[in-house]
């Protein structure tokens, strides 16, 4: 149900969201590809962060791989600096 676009730069890396349930949220595509194998009930924590950003904030999801550990962080974002 979710609509994605690209970020105002055009950046390859992420894809902005605006989901009917979830809100809007931000992901680069290795979190994308990597969240897709996690159980609904795993991807749903990020749905409640979504929903739980600030006025004005966005959830920005990404997958980090510092070669010994592969992990997917979030943080919150200026919202206006992706959804233009």
């Amino acid at each position: 149900m979710a609509k994605y676009k690209n970020p105002p730069d055009d950046s390859e890396q992420y894809r902005c969201f605006v989901c009917p349930v979830c809100g809007c949220f931000v992901i680069s595509l290795m979190a994308e590809d990597h969240l897709a194998k996690f159980p609904i009930k795993d991807r749903m924590y990020y749905s409640e962060k979504a929903k739980a950003a600030r006025e004005g904030q966005v959830l920005i999801i990404q997958f980090l791989d510092d070669g010994s550990e592969a992990l997917t962080a979030h943080r919150y974002d200026d919202k206006a600096e992706w959804f233009r």
